[in-house]
């Protein structure tokens, strides 16, 4: 166990303190990349930047490789999640010009992209099939004119970051790159996510439910489609939440993400399965004795889908200890850890190496590209340079300190100036509750360090990344245990006298805003000052009005 020293930090090596801390304003000069792709000759990959001008984004795609500087491929209007044709003739996107939506083609020979098909609502992801014709898009439908009162007939009306979903419903929609043709796969009332095409073409793996009471359940199942037949094959076992499948190579086999329960999407751990991509009852599960989970938002939200290696072996990203960790598990179920602080990863045409977001304490993630035998990344990217320009905080510590349910590890930042003193202490409660804080940069944590506030986030009882039965630890117990870890480790802090009892704040959004009214609440005495966003200080009206996406837990 290891547990804060107490010292006052002096500033980084070689950093001029004349330079300016980072300030609130700042936020707006960030530039964010998007999940790279390969191009199909394995020598560069596109990646969307996302940079905003006052309030309005703007999203442009961009190529590079090793040797290769980026260079834009699109200068206007928002463009993202492109893929390249699997022969590489043409880059699909997706894009928005002016207010509409639709898929875009930008031909490998040069010249500007073209729209190939309207999609009216939220597009988002886009698979090829293999005979480079055909694009799988997801696609959320439109809203329709909202009528006074609103009629919801379902449970689940309502999303966070979506808004009132009413009947709309995510669609798979198949698109001919060459007329522009749309056809829906499936049923239009029912959801259908995360679309991934067998290796020959013709047939369709992708996520929905067929049960009349989907919103009263957490059962989303892997169904197979023989398209444009419309013939249906349920691969999974109707017991949880299945996510993101992909066919195996020889497309034999499918492999998915499920989480064992169908009591709720969020608060149990994704794990690595396989079933023959024909059907039958012999679902097997490769990674529940991992007992680490694999990253993957909620439904509808998408992750990042696990990769066949040419050794046989699976590629999948877990969240482990508040950290992300590239995954190698062979059909046997043994699991290897490949490579660390690498997200969103894609996998190279000869399966030899992953280009992916790196995950910095520093900076927000870079593009980069790493070998899987040697474990090294080379950084294609450099999207923030201004960053330099600011005294920034050094690597955040992590702190262990003991629970009745084994260490709880926090994320520690300092100032970057001298410390004369005790600082003011400010403590972040993170969200979910099955959420996790770890030692990579974040904009609030590093801006109020640098402001010279002591920053600390407790992983506390509950939290992902610690195994499944450290996050069960909640299960209809909200409040007390986290609260007891937070004050521990504000003791803890004041006890190595780098924190002043007096100058204490909590803050949290969403179940962390739940958590900072709890600790203003609790410890009165203790806790200062607070700011709570996204707040739930009724669990009645929680449980009626808000965002009935959410467990029914």
């Amino acid at each position: 166990m290891s547990g804060y020293s107490g010292r006052m930090s002096t500033s980084p090596q070689g950093l001029s303190l004349e330079r300016p801390p980072l300030a609130p304003e700042d936020a707006g000069r960030l530039a964010s990349a998007g999940a790279p792709e390969w191009h199909p000759s394995g020598q560069r990959v596109v990646y969307a930047v996302t940079t905003f001008a006052g309030d309005r984004a703007q999203s442009r795609l961009f190529e590079a490789g090793e040797g290769l500087a980026p260079r834009p491929l699109t200068h206007e209007g928002i463009s993202h999640s492109p893929v390249w044709a699997p022969d590489g003739h043409a880059l699909a996107f997706l894009g928005t010009r002016g207010d509409e939506a639709g898929l875009y083609l930008l031909d490998a020979r040069g010249g500007e992209a073209e729209r190939v098909a309207h999609l009216p609502g939220t597009p988002r992801s886009v698979v090829w099939a293999p005979d480079c014709r055909h694009v799988a898009v997801e696609v959320l439908a439109p809203a329709e004119p909202s009528p006074s009162p609103r009629v919801v007939r379902r449970l689940r009306y309502d999303l966070n970051g979506a808004g009132f979903l009413g009947d709309r419903v995510w669609q798979v929609q198949v698109v001919d790159a060459a007329t522009g043709a749309v056809a829906v796969v499936g049923p239009p009332d029912r959801h259908h996510f995360h679309p991934s095409w067998s290796p020959g073409g013709g047939r369709l793996v992708l996520v929905t439910s067929q049960r009349p009471d989907w919103d009263l359940e957490w059962v989303w199942d892997v169904y197979a489609v023989e398209w444009p037949q419309d013939r249906w094959t349920r691969l999974s076992a109707a017991d949880g939440v299945s996510l993101m499948p992909v066919f195996s190579r020889s497309g034999r086999q499918v492999v998915f993400f499920h989480n064992h329960s169908a009591t709720t999407s969020s608060t149990a751990d994704y794990h690595l399965q396989v079933v023959d991509s024909a059907g039958g009852d012999g679902v097997r599960c490769l990674t529940h004795a991992v007992d680490r989970g694999a990253t993957q938002g909620m439904v509808p939200a998408r992750g990042s889908a696990a990769r066949e290696l040419p050794d046989g072996r699976w590629l999948w990203q877990a969240s482990a200890g508040g950290q992300q960790w590239l995954m190698a598990t062979a059909l046997e179920g043994e699991t290897t850890p490949v490579v660390k602080h690498l997200a969103s990863a894609s996998l190279s045409p000869d399966g030899t190496r992953v280009a992916g977001l790196t995950l910095e304490a520093s900076r927000p993630p870079e593009v980069a590209v790493a070998s899987l035998a040697a474990g090294t990344s080379a950084t294609l990217t450099d999207l923030n340079p201004w960053l330099r320009d600011r005294r920034l905080p050094p690597p955040p510590q992590v702190v262990a300190l003991p629970s009745p349910a084994g260490p709880v590890e926090s994320v520690v930042w300092e100032p970057p100036t001298p410390a004369s003193g005790p600082r003011p202490l400010l403590v972040h409660f993170h969200g979910g509750p099955h959420g996790a804080v770890g030692p990579y940069f974040s904009f609030a944590e590093l801006m109020l360090a640098s402001q010279g506030y002591l920053v600390a986030a407790p992983n506390f009882r509950g939290s992902a990344g610690w195994g499944q039965a450290f996050a069960d630890l909640l299960g209809a117990n909200w409040g007390a245990q986290e609260g007891e870890d937070g004050m521990a480790l504000i003791r803890h802090l004041v006890r190595t006298g780098v924190a002043d009892p007096s100058r204490v704040g909590a803050y949290g959004g969403s179940y962390g805003g739940f958590m900072t009214n709890w600790m203003i609440t609790h410890y009165p005495s203790e806790i200062q000052a607070a700011v709570t966003m996204s707040t739930m200080s009724d669990l009645a009206t929680l449980a009626y009005t808000t965002d009935h996406w959410e467990s029914l837990q």
